[in-house]
């Protein structure tokens, strides 16, 4: 039996898949212990597994990156001002208190391995430090941020082109826009004691001793120059909910041939606006469809205007059971969601303007699987448009379909358990305890 420590962020689209990793781990008879935000500690605690508490200084804003987004400011403006909040709000400023956490977490027990996810930094000081420490393995929650040859810099959420060189591009971007966010990143590294970082704030991953990506490679860019370190697992999809009542029936007897899903996931979802309302006033008159509403937010279960007749709105459904019903899904782009979706072979229409949504939405416009549309030009128009060009057309649900097929063939929890199994004390590339 192991001993695992699981770093997570305490963002939902963090903690869940984490914790999904967390409780394999300890169904294969693994001691596990779980840290992030005490707001999880119930959820966590239901599963059995041992929780720490992050204190509240390692904790990511909740409203990073909106207040500097502007509806007048073009698109890329708007990415960059946005990816700056970002980066000091989820990475830099929660830093200290996470890498400090981590440290008692590790002088308080001998860990086998140290599984985090991207956006706990709180690990970089330890791996970049000449502290006797345990592997390190950052698990690839979002998107891939790595920089390459091969991609535009993560952030812009554009395509690479073909034959296309990018190193230039990444180097204006890493030491001329965002020089200063690096210099602050290298400021908090060295402020606990070790030393700058050699590698861009959003290559980090690379620093450490695998970077498990909770994906597909069919759902990334190719990258000639991918580290060896990079495991693709598959997604950690959610087991199917076990439960002793019937899918309801405003779902299976439904009168509406079609079902739509409109979801805002669960960060930065506070407003229906940005999403929910306007599909709501592009769809609600169409008795042909049927629009299943998740807020995503705990006990609401309405939104502000009228509801439609064809609407049923909820806090949150399993998706186990609602997705062998859906035929479109309409979503800000949530890492998690997407890939539920895409399992079960549905096309997607993504408006994602926010932390790493436009990048997942440039992925999956690369595969086919579904359309993009601006979030900060959306009308119901754009998005009535959007849903009649993927019912009209069979290449979206026939790409989706692909994607679900190599979906399929994966096992990330299997590929994760096996990763850590080369961390045995015969292969352990760095001793177990943490030593001064």
């Amino acid at each position: 039996m192991a001993r695992y420590l699981l770093a997570a962020s305490p963002l939902a689209g963090h903690v869940m898949p984490m914790l999904r990793i967390a409780a394999d781990l300890q169904g294969r008879g693994h001691h596990v212990t779980m840290l992030t935000g005490a707001q999880y500690r119930d959820r966590i605690s239901r599963c059995g597994i041992h929780t720490i508490d992050l204190p509240l200084a390692g904790q990511p804003s909740a409203q990073c990156g909106r207040s500097v987004v502007s509806t007048w400011l073009p698109t890329l403006m708007n990415r960059l001002l946005a990816g700056r909040s970002e980066m000091r709000s989820v990475f830099i400023d929660p830093m200290t208190a996470q890498y400090e956490a981590l440290l008692g977490a590790l002088h308080s027990a001998d860990v086998d391995a140290v599984l985090c996810d991207v956006a706990f930094t709180g690990a970089v000081p330890l791996i970049l430090s000449k502290l006797r420490r345990p592997p390190i393995v950052v698990c690839g929650v979002g998107p891939l941020t790595l920089s390459s040859a091969d991609t535009p810099p993560f952030g812009m959420a554009w395509q690479p082109r073909p034959n296309t060189d990018y190193r230039m591009m990444n180097r204006f971007v890493h030491h001329v826009l965002f020089a200063d966010i690096q210099a602050e990143f290298n400021r908090c590294v060295s402020d606990l004691g070790s030393p700058p970082s050699p590698v861009f704030l959003t290559d980090w991953p690379v620093l450490a001793d695998r970077l498990l990506q909770l994906t597909i490679p069919a759902l990334e860019f190719p990258r000639r120059d991918l580290p060896p370190s990079v495991v693709f697992t598959g997604p950690v999809l959610p087991r199917a909910e076990s439960t002793e009542s019937p899918t309801p029936g405003w779902l299976t007897d439904r009168p509406a041939s079609t079902v739509v899903h409109v979801t805002q996931g669960t960060w930065n979802n506070d407003d229906p606006a940005d999403l929910i309302r306007p599909t709501l006033d592009a769809l609600g008159q169409r008795s042909d469809l049927l629009l299943v509403v998740t807020t995503g937010r705990p006990g609401q279960t309405t939104v502000p205007g009228r509801v439609p007749s064809n609407t049923y709105i909820t806090d949150y459904l399993p998706y186990s059971e609602l997705l062998p019903y859906v035929d479109v899904m309409i979503t800000n782009g949530g890492y998690g969601g997407v890939h539920e979706a895409l399992s079960h072979g549905i096309p997607l229409i993504i408006a994602g303007g926010s932390a790493d949504k436009p990048e997942v939405a440039a992925r999956v416009r690369a595969t086919g699987a579904g359309i993009t549309l601006d979030a900060k030009r959306l009308s119901p128009s754009r998005i009535s448009i959007a849903v009649d060009d993927i019912l009209s057309n069979a290449r979206y649900r026939a790409a989706a379909r692909v994607l679900a097929a190599d979906i399929a063939e994966t096992n990330a929890f299997d590929t994760i358990a096996d990763t850590l199994t080369g961390f045995t004390p015969e292969h352990r590339p760095v001793p177990l305890r943490l030593e001064q």
